[in-house]
């Protein structure tokens, strides 16, 4: 049946077969990037997690090429997510590793900022390209007056440092509409899809190619 993540990534974390896991879905992702390219067109980023096992291995940046060029794809192609409790645990090599596989073109996010213990220091030293705010910010259920402006400066932060900002754990349209006033460039969460299963999504790309033909006529 299924299990949930909290269950198993541990586990494998511990046993080392957290690699193969990671492996495994760099590639399934990247097989998929690039049968969409082929099928429909158009290029749709997926982001795919880096375990903190892995994202210290100096090998990792040869890896992850090998896997994307195997598909014909470039490293922009794929986003790698990473969490901030990776960078408490041993900055140094975070930073290295990180910077070698943004200087080979990867998409680097940093993913559930504000979860932990987040650091300024963080964002000063790690090169990334994206900031992903944790889901809590959004649905925080305290004072909004406080809540929002923390959010709001957070935003305004990462912008004048030149970092795309993604809030999570969007359900509901004032949460859209706040997150629009504070100029937050992308938002995902519920209120627009559930996860879904890939032949689901390919579907609503069909859709989408089916309506952008009716559009072009």
């Amino acid at each position: 049946g299924f299990m949930s993540r909290g269950e198993f990534i541990p586990l494998f974390e511990k046993n080392g077969f957290i690699t193969e896991l990671d492996t495994f879905v760099w590639e399934e992702t990247c097989r998929k990037i690039a049968l969409w390219i082929e099928t429909y067109g158009k290029y749709v980023p997926v982001s795919v997690n880096v375990s903190r096992k892995d994202i210290y291995k100096q090998d990792l940046p040869i890896l992850l090429l090998n896997i994307v060029h195997k598909y014909g794809l470039e490293p922009k192609h794929l986003h790698l997510e990473i969490t901030e409790s990776a960078y408490t645990e041993n900055p140094e090599q975070l930073i290295s590793v990180v910077g070698k596989l943004k200087e080979e073109g990867f998409v680097i996010e940093m993913d559930d900022f504000g979860s932990g213990y987040s650091s300024l220091n963080m964002l000063a030293e790690l090169p990334i390209d994206i900031l992903k705010l944790d889901m809590k910010f959004v649905q925080n259920k305290g004072p909004h007056s406080k809540n929002e402006s923390i959010m709001s400066c957070m935003i305004e932060l990462a912008k004048k440092i030149d970092l795309i900002v993604v809030a999570e754990g969007v359900e509901e349209q004032k949460q859209i509409d706040m997150l629009r006033e504070m100029k937050c460039d992308i938002v995902q969460g519920y209120y627009f899809s559930k996860p879904l299963p890939a032949d689901d999504f390919e579907k609503r790309l069909e859709i989408e190619e089916v309506i952008a033909g009716q559009e072009v006529k």
